[in-house]
């Protein structure tokens, strides 16, 4: 053999090499070093099981939780439970929704000022994704009200740039008629301007109606700016208008313009959210697999790979990448769908995915990626976990997920909620 041949020869056994070790190397980690999590039941009340989550979570400011899908009974039994041990035991005091955030935060006001009880709240308020599941009656009607009459209340609040704009736009006018904002003043505000932004969803395949609504929306952000501080929630509030106009207004066109958008302020307004109304709180948020992502434009599928997640956005500031700490969830077999939609079967996980790496006996674990890359540095090996970011759910997909997520909870058997 030449001495070129044997070069490549031996090249690519140390390539071939090294990527075995490198799968080797987080199966060898997920099987031994899965701690098993004894219960999900949200009444629990010894939490023992749970401190290697407390352990592995540390100091961190952010807990992001994920779901696969909007609707898994054990998942949300999993997550009030994780609330419930988080705010007892490591400080956090809100939890904040993949919800509306103008009317979440403004509903809230008044649900603490005694104006607004707790029930019409969560009705007006909260995704029927989440208010309407059974599996989560035990956080909704007794973990959080149960709070309210603590001296360390847990708090409720959102982040998602998409509005119930018939709430808001009333609201907003009458904050703009009483700052005097000067395009209110106009002739044309009460005849044209105010009745287009109320039915802006009507325009999303006009581009040009749609650029003059934004375009309003601008010139309103301007006037404010004039009036309020520049962190105001009022100015947030418009730039979340904006942001939804622009979101649909690539529906259509573009999807990963459309959600990428949406990511993108959701992530601008979790960073409002812990610096100026929250700036002295842990935080919990609740939201989809997708959204927590980090590592965003690193997944072997190259669809993916144009997606901008909120938690890669959120994290690209390395202070919050520091002070977060995302988690996963997965499961291995058992049936899904949310509350109104069609129920389906889950997929089987890979023979030599992530789901068959943990003990059989294990009915719900719980995995620190976060120490397998103190330990492995370097590794970059890609594997099967059935966390994929968008539909269909509960599908296998191939990434590097020790750095999408910190650490992952896994669940044996899923379900779908029931009212």
């Amino acid at each position: 053999m030449s001495s070129n041949k044997l070069y490549s020869f031996t090249l690519t056994l140390c390539i071939l090499t090294v990527f075995a070790l490198g799968q080797e190397q987080i199966k060898k980690f997920v099987q031994e070093q899965a701690v098993q999590v004894t219960t999900i039941e949200p009444d629990s009340t010894s939490y023992k099981d749970l401190e290697p989550i407390g352990k592995a979570i540390g100091n961190a400011r952010i807990v992001m939780l994920g779901e696969q899908d909007h609707g898994d009974a054990p998942g949300y039994f999993a997550k009030t439970r994780l609330i419930k041990y988080l705010h007892e035991n490591k400080g956090f005091n809100v939890v904040a929704f993949e919800n509306d955030f103008f009317n979440t935060n403004y509903h809230w006001a008044l649900v603490k000022a005694g104006k607004l009880n707790i029930d019409s709240f969560i009705k007006r308020n909260i995704s029927v994704t989440w208010a309407s599941c059974g599996a989560l009656s035990p956080f909704f009607n007794e973990y959080l009200p149960a709070t309210l009459k603590t001296n360390h209340p847990l708090e409720i609040t959102a982040f998602d740039s998409e509005t119930a704009t018939p709430q808001t736009l009333p609201l907003l006018d009458s904050v703009l008629r009483d700052l005097k904002i000067p395009i209110t003043q106009t002739p044309e505000y009460a005849s044209e301007i105010l009745p287009l932004l109320s039915t802006w969803y009507k325009y999303t395949d006009d581009t040009l109606t749609t650029d003059k609504i934004i375009k309003y929306y601008k010139d309103i952000k301007a006037q404010l700016q004039a009036k309020l501080p520049k962190e105001d929630f009022w100015i947030m509030t418009v730039d979340n208008l904006i942001q939804q106009n622009w979101q649909y207004r690539n529906l259509k066109k573009d999807i990963w313009k459309d959600r990428n958008t949406r990511d993108r302020q959701m992530a601008i307004n979790l960073q409002w959210l812990a610096e100026v109304k929250y700036s002295n709180e842990k935080i919990i948020i609740w939201t989809h697999n997708g959204h927590v992502s980090k590592y965003s434009a690193h997944y072997p599928n190259k669809f993916l790979n144009t997606a901008a997640h909120m938690g890669s956005i959120f994290t690209e500031d390395s202070t919050w990448m520091n002070t977060t700490y995302v988690i996963g969830f997965t499961s291995y077999e058992g049936t899904a769908g949310r509350i109104f939609a069609k129920k389906y079967k889950v997929p089987k996980p890979k023979p030599n995915g992530f789901e068959n790496w943990i003990n059989k006996e294990y009915n719900y674990a719980f995995v620190d990626f976060a120490k397998f890359n103190t330990l492995y540095p370097v590794s970059d090996e890609e594997f099967y976990m059935k966390c994929s970011p968008t539909g269909p759910f509960h599908r296998n997909e191939k990434a590097q997920w020790n750095n999408i997520f910190d650490g992952v909870f896994y669940i044996k058997d899923t379900h779908p909620c029931e009212r």
